[in-house]
Formats: C-alpha cells, sequence, structure tokens
C-alpha cells in the first residue's frame, strides 16, 4: 500500500496522463481522487465519469458534447460533454477497458489536450485536462483482440 501511495504523490507532481490498473473494488477512484487533489489542477473540476455505465449508443456524445439537432433526441441548443465540463481539472475514466474503441480518436485528442468535435459539429473544442483512467481489464489482451485500440492504450500509459 505505501507504494502505492508513493506512486500516486509522484504522478501528482507532474501533467502526464495516468492509467490505474487493479481489481474492481481496489479503490482507483480514491486515487484518482488524491492525485488530483495533489496535483497542480487542484482547484479546478474533477469529473469522474463511469465508462461501463454509459450505453455504447450515448457515451460519445456524453463525453465530448454535441450541436443541436446533431441527433434524434438531442436537447435543443446542445450540451456540452463531460471533457469541456473538466476544463482546467481532471477527468476520471474508470473502466475504460469497456469503453466502446468508437470513442477512442477523441479520447486521444483529449489526452495530448488537442481539439476535438462535439458530435455533430465541424467547429474544434479547446480544453486543458489532465486524463486518469483506470480499468480492471487486461488492456494487452483486448488489444491483440481489437476490442481495446493501442493508440489510446500508450497515450494513457505514461504513468501505470
Amino acid at each position: 500500500m505505501q507504494k502505492a501511495k508513493d506512486w500516486a504523490s509522484l504522478a501528482a507532481t507532474c501533467t502526464s496522463t495516468v492509467l490505474i490498473l487493479g481489481e474492481s473494488g481496489t479503490g482507483k477512484e480514491i486515487f484518482a481522487n488524491a492525485i488530483h487533489n495533489a496535483s497542480s489542477r487542484n482547484r479546478g473540476p474533477f469529473l469522474a465519469i463511469n465508462c461501463a455505465a454509459m450505453p455504447e449508443g450515448l457515451i460519445e456524445s456524453e463525453l465530448f458534447g454535441y450541436t443541436d439537432g446533431s441527433f434524434t433526441g438531442a436537447k435543443k441548443g446542445g450540451q456540452s460533454g463531460k471533457f469541456e465540463m473538466a476544463n482546467g481539472g481532471t477527468i476520471f475514466l474508470d473502466e475504460i477497458g469497456e469503453m466502446s474503441p468508437a470513442c477512442s480518436p477523441n479520447c486521444c485528442a483529449c489526452c495530448r489536450n488537442a481539439p476535438f468535435p462535439a458530435s455533430g459539429s465541424s467547429q474544434d473544442i479547446n480544453v486543458d485536462i489532465r486524463v486518469i483512467a483506470a480499468t480492471h481489464c487486461d488492456l494487452s489482451k483486448d488489444i491483440e483482440t481489437g476490442r481495446f485500440r493501442e493508440d489510446l492504450y500508450y497515450r494513457l500509459a505514461c504513468w501505470r
């Protein structure tokens, strides 16, 4: 446990993405929150998103937002996504191994603070966030089977 605390303290001092691996119920979100609170982003928001709990058809619009009329049932005026809401702070993507590979390109962009478009928009959104992700999945196996994108893994795995 002390080794994990030391690792989290060290991760808090840098600005790179963090990937926390561990079984369900081991406190990955507690460590993510501690890293955020001890970091230079601690005055910004900390948004925790459970990727496994979001339906595949909605996760992209929830994470990246959408514009008015971009799909049937879209809120009038559109909606900001979770990445935009976390601007200036940290977004924690819990159970990222359960996320659809279709969301990976925009997630890769967000991990390097590159602009990304909201669903139905040609306008890019700029954010300044730190991404911390966690999973209980064996991402190496998921990459081999095509269930998880290798480029996203390497964006996330600066700290693991």
